[in-house]
Parts: C-alpha cells; structure tokens; sequence
C-alpha cells in the first residue's frame, strides 16, 4: 500500500475529567483500532491520559472569519456588564452608619428614587 493511501488521523488528549481535549498531533494508520493505538503508544507514553480520541482528518471541518460571513460577529463594546449604572453605593453607606436593616434600605430607595 502506498504510504499517501494510508489515512491520516487527528489524535486528541484529554489530561484529566475536567479538562478539555487538546490536539496533540496527526498519524497514519490503516484502521481506526490501530490509529488508537499508535495514538497512545506515541503521545501518552510517558505521561497519563484520562481519554484519547482518534478521528480521520477527512471528517473535520472548520469555518475560518475571513473565509465565511455567516460566522456570528462579536462587538468590543461591552459597557453592558458594568455596574456602573447602579448608584448603590450611597444607600450601602447609610445602611451601615445608621444600622438599617434591608426592608428600611429598600423602603428608603423606593421614596427616594420618586
């Protein structure tokens, strides 16, 4: 068999539970069985793996920004998440210095902000 007839493989690791899979590399191998084990012979012989996954190259697809305009754009403008539209802080010092409780405070918004 010519070795450019032999399917390339794509070999990801999974270090642990909680972590994601990370693509360490790409091999070739007649079947699947024996890409996964040339898979673990090759990367996860000197360090454990909780998962190995081998997948032909032909099955992954990508989408890259420039190459497509259906990907989803993102702003840079994300004021949205900040707190400063909430003007909370003087109500939390007069609820500390006078010993209010929660019910006053609120009470106390709620006339306050008519």
């Amino acid at each position: 068999m010519n070795p450019q007839e032999i399917p390339v493989y794509e070999v990801f690791v999974q270090a642990d539970a909680l972590s994601f899979p990370t693509h360490v590399g790409s091999l070739r191998a007649a079947s699947p069985a024996f890409a996964l084990q040339l898979a673990k012979e090759t990367f996860c012989r000197r360090e454990d793996a909780h998962d190995v996954w081998v997948v032909p190259s032909q099955a992954i697809s990508r989408a890259r920004r420039d190459a497509t305009a259906a990907l989803p754009t993102t702003t840079s403008d994300k004021r949205y998440r900040l707190p400063s539209g909430y003007d909370n802080a003087p109500h939390w010092k007069r609820f500390k210095a006078q010993a209010m409780t929660i019910e006053e405070v609120a009470a106390d918004m709620r006339t306050k902000g008519r």
